[in-house]
Parts: structure tokens; sequence; C-alpha cells
């Protein structure tokens, strides 16, 4: 007897992938790139400067490499990168990923069991959701008051715990999208309460270079249910080419180890990491002009009549339009025919069509976005 196609297909899925929803992201430029000759993205939270000339140096040096598997190990950018965090980490407290949004979905791979809680606070990177249901746990969400600047109480946290069902506590500091930070005495008594609990702490630090803010990195040993992830695509600007990092106890790192998939981060993304790890003088000079623009358009954004921008400890800004007369999908619309891309934030959960979250650029391309936003929406002051 002929099986009946859709039903055949739909009986090959396993059940938590069947119930999947696709998650949005920024970045989404290669789907406008056909409307205008050229678009600014501001939807994707990438370092303005892109890569040091330095790493574009030594890609051009290496594309002989391409014919050869990389290191399964990535031994080299582990060592560069300890280097970079110094003591007392080390290469064996290292594991590097295809971009840190692999190492999301590694972790949840390698420690979430079916029907596990892991508790999530909203809004954040929907990566971390996907991740969880894809291992067949589930996301206890913890929604987060715009009131009080989507700003995360520690209280509220353990307040959220399930003895015996809580598993993984997520957390992005900075926060994205908000651009808020927990300070890191407040991280500290959270790992305090949970040490002995088995449950882990995942700490997403892929902005924590833009920000004021302290890394936990060093703190590993010391809390074995600590990872902290980093990103090497944000800060050094590798977007395209996918490298993060996780930093953690040996054990932890062994175990991702062993469910790592061979061979997962390409030779040239390997020998750019390197170079741009040991280019302090271009990190210093991102760090400054990103802290110099971000003022800057917070005071710009400020004047768009109906803005409430919120403040922000990472390399983009988080902002209510809800009093503009416009919504965001609206809003995204008519920056486009100005050749300016924003990201919308409606799919975001905790979030509406009410915000929009804007990345740092340059200041000439930071002008232009906020004198077209003047000229759509209209200003408080002349800009």
């Amino acid at each position: 007897m002929k099986k009946n196609r859709s039903t055949g297909h739909n009986g090959w899925l396993r059940q938590e992938i069947r119930n999947l929803k696709e998650v949005e992201h920024g970045g989404e430029i290669w789907k406008y790139l056909g409307r205008s000759r050229k678009i600014l993205d501001f939807s994707s939270n990438a370092n303005p400067l892109g890569p040091s000339q330095k790493v574009l140096k030594v890609l051009r040096e290496s594309l002989g490499l391409i014919g050869f598997l990389p290191d399964n190990d990535s031994s080299s950018v582990r060592e560069a990168i300890a280097e970079y965090l110094g003591r007392p980490i080390k290469p064996s407290n290292i594991i590097v990923g295809n971009g840190s949004t692999e190492l999301i979905h590694l972790f949840a791979l390698t420690f979430v069991n079916k029907s596990e809680e892991c508790l999530i606070p909203v809004p954040t990177f929907g990566e971390y959701e996907v991740a969880v249901r894809k291992a067949g746990g589930r996301p206890h969400f913890l929604k987060l008051k715009s009131s009080d600047n989507f700003t995360l109480e520690i209280d509220e946290i353990l307040g959220n715990i399930k003895p015996r069902k809580t598993k993984i506590i997520f957390i992005c500091n900075p926060n994205n999208p908000t651009g808020q930070a927990v300070s890191k005495p407040d991280l500290i008594r959270l790992l305090n309460e949970t040490l002995n609990s088995n449950i882990l702490v995942f700490l997403d630090e892929s902005y924590i270079e833009f920000s004021s803010e302290d890394s936990l990195a060093s703190l590993v040993e010391k809390y074995p249910n600590l990872f902290v992830l980093r990103s090497l695509t944000k800060i050094f600007g590798l977007m395209g080419l996918r490298i993060g990092y996780g930093v953690a106890s040996e054990e932890i790192v062994r175990f991702l180890s062993k469910a790592k998939i061979s061979w997962n981060v390409n030779v040239l993304a390997q020998v750019a990491a390197v170079t741009a790890l040991r280019d302090r003088d271009y990190l210093e000079k991102a760090k400054r002009i990103v802290e110099k623009e971000r003022k800057f358009l917070f005071r710009g954004l400020q004047k768009i009549k109906g803005f409430q921008v919120l403040p922000t400890e990472a390399n983009f800004l988080l902002i209510n339009v809800g009093k503009s007369g416009f919504d965001a999908p609206s809003l995204k619309e008519r920056l486009l025919k100005h050749g300016l891309l924003i990201r919308d934030c409606s799919s975001i959960r905790g979030l509406n069509s009410r915000y929009i979250r804007i990345s740092v650029r340059l200041r000439s391309e930071n002008r232009k976005l906020l004198e077209a936003l003047a000229s759509v929406v209209g200003s408080h002051e002349a800009y």
C-alpha cells in the first residue's frame, strides 16, 4: 500500500523538532541588498570597525590552508584565549565553537535531560529556548518588567528556582536585546546559592568587552557549576567567520568535548581568531569608539519624538517607539527606503511590536540614521 507522503514525512520528525519555532535574528541584510545599492545594517550587533587590518592580512596569507582539515581541538585558539584572559585560565578550561551559538546548543545537548527545566529570563537571546527545546528540556520563562527597564534581579532568579527540577539558569550579561547588565557581586551571590544544588549557571558574556562590567571567566574553577560563553565575532568583527568560545572547569570542558562535532571550527576562523586576540591596539580602539558613539547615539535617539531609549552596557540600544506613531515593522520599512536596516523586535519573547534595536556604528553612519529618523518620525529639536 502506498503510504501518504505528508503523513510519512511528519512521522520522521522527533517531537521536539516538530514543535520548534524558527528564531528570527538581526543581520538579515542579505534579504534586502537587492532593494538598494547600499544598506547600512543597524540590525546586527557587530563591531563597526570590522576586522582589524592584521586579521585581514593573515587571512590573505592563509588561503592555502583551505586544502587541509582544521585542527579538531582548535589548540592554537585555546592557547591564545588563555593568554588573552590571563591566569588562572588554562587552555584546558576552554572549548571553541563555530560561533557562540553552536556552544549554546552543545551545552543543552550535553546537560539537559528530557523534561528538565531551564530558567530563562526574557526578553533575551532566542537561541537558549531553541537549544533547550531541541534537547527535550522545558524552558521556564521569567518575564522581566518594562517598567524596570527589564532589569534582572537575582532575588527573582532565586525565587523561580524549582528544587530538583531546575537544571540550568541562562543569563546574558550584558543582555541582548536590552543592554542591561547584572553586577559581578550579584552574579557571585547567585553562584554561591546554586553551587551545591546541582544547578548549572550559563553566563553569556558575548558583549562583555563593550561594557564596564567584569567578566566571571576567572572564577570557573572556584564555581564548577559555571559556564561562561564568549564571542570572538562581536568585539573583533569576525561575524562571517563564526567563532566563539566557552570557559568552564576542566570537567565541563571534557564533557562538552565528547559531544562536540569534529572539525567544527574552520581553518580561516582559527588563524583569524589567534591574530585578533593578540591585536590589543585594535581592541582598545574599538572599545573607545563604541563607547563614544554609544553616547552620541543615545543622546540623539532621546530627541526623537515618542522614543523611549533604554540605557545600555552593550554596543546596541533597545527603544520603545510606541508613542512615536509607528510600530516596529512600519518603522523598519520606512527606514529601508533610506537605505537603513534596523532590528524589529516584535518576534522576541517578552517584547512586542513597540520595540526596535539599533546597533552602534561609526559617527557618519549614526548621524545618517538620526537624520532619517528625525525626517520620518520627527524630533523634539533640530538635530
